[in-house]
């Protein structure tokens, strides 16, 4: 039986919280939030309040780094909490043709490997998926936002 990852979410904030006009103002853009799930082989792995744009940072800057020949690794980290010792809030880690989706939070029991194309695909889904539900639920264009959206990534 092969692995199974599913990523969902859901915007906790109204759709009138942010607009193209808040494209530059950091303390709304980090104050919009989404319940994410990560659901492997049926099991939850991680369910978790964060800050969506922030997220959807992650994920773009990442899916912007993968090539046909390079994978990189894709870290989640939030402005909000100190993560020189814990970690990534969400990472996946890849290996040679294999990857893993980990987390601080997460349910340490699963150690769950997937063939890192199964990874690449879910990953570059979501940020598609992704920018597509902010665009439409907030309307808004991210492109005015994405500058703006605070990064943070590992200092190690």
């Amino acid at each position: 039986m092969s692995s199974q990852i599913i990523c969902t979410y859901d915007f906790l904030n109204s759709p009138n919280a942010i607009s193209n006009a808040s494209a530059r103002d950091i303390p709304t853009i980090l104050s919009i939030e989404a319940n994410v799930k990560i659901i492997i082989d049926h099991a939850l792995y991680l369910e978790t309040s964060l800050s969506i744009f922030e997220f959807y940072k992650s994920l773009y800057r990442w899916k912007r780094q993968v090539t046909s020949t390079f994978i990189p690794a894709f870290s989640y980290y939030s402005v909000e909490f100190d993560h020189d010792e814990e970690g990534a809030i969400v990472s996946m880690v890849p290996s040679t043709d294999q990857g893993r989706i980990q987390s601080i939070w997460g349910d340490e029991r699963m150690n769950t490997v997937f063939p890192l194309d199964t990874l690449v695909m879910c990953l570059s889904d979501l940020e598609r998926q992704l920018r597509f539900d902010l665009e439409a639920y907030f309307d808004i264009q991210l492109d005015a936002f994405i500058r703006h959206i605070p990064y943070s990534s590992s200092k190690l």
